[in-house]
């Protein structure tokens, strides 16, 4: 059995801790959940405060305060489809949510050291999401696509995968 805490939730908070995240103070979730993450991973948890990009993290916070809604809807997909037999799976769906809103790759945005482990991640976490992404999209624009379909106010930028010119940005490997 793979142990969730060493290979997602260690990676995500040693990457926070060291400013390689798009994340927000306690990694978006609050304190209580946090510290006990962090103590379960055997990480000290950090006082946002004593972190030497703490200007970028609350910036990031009050950027996202204004995406409010997005941050939910993005949330409240993931949280329809996680596997609530994993540990900490609905706050794994806040942290995801809210590195979907950073501007990298999702995977860096998150602090994981490649692509193929979030999709492990989705994988284990979010099962049939992974399922529906059958093609290897990219995970934060099938995200977004996702949240298109369930017919929220996001773009979807085309009909049809095939049909548009931007194929080659959403599917394959990314670098």
């Amino acid at each position: 059995m793979i142990n969730v805490y060493e290979q997602y939730w260690y990676p995500i908070i040693n990457s926070f801790h060291h400013g390689e995240t798009a994340l927000t103070p306690h990694i978006g979730l609050s304190t209580a959940e946090y510290t006990a993450l962090a103590d379960t991973v055997e990480l000290p948890p950090i006082d946002t405060q004593d972190l030497p990009q703490y200007s970028a993290i609350t910036l990031r916070d009050e950027l996202l305060s204004m995406r409010e809604d997005e941050l939910n809807d993005l949330t409240e997909l993931l949280t329809d489809f996680m596997n609530t037999n994993q540990p900490y799976a609905a706050q794994m769906a806040k942290v995801i949510a809210v590195a979907s809103m950073g501007s990298q790759h999702l995977w860096k945005d998150l602090g994981m050291p490649e692509r193929p482990r979030l999709s492990q991640l989705f994988h284990d976490y979010f099962p049939q999401l992974h399922a529906l992404n059958n093609r290897n999209m990219r995970w934060k624009r099938f995200l977004y696509r996702q949240m298109c379909e369930r017919g929220g106010d996001y773009v979807c930028r085309s009909p049809s995968c095939e049909t548009c010119t931007s194929y080659n940005e959403c599917f394959g490997d990314e670098v």
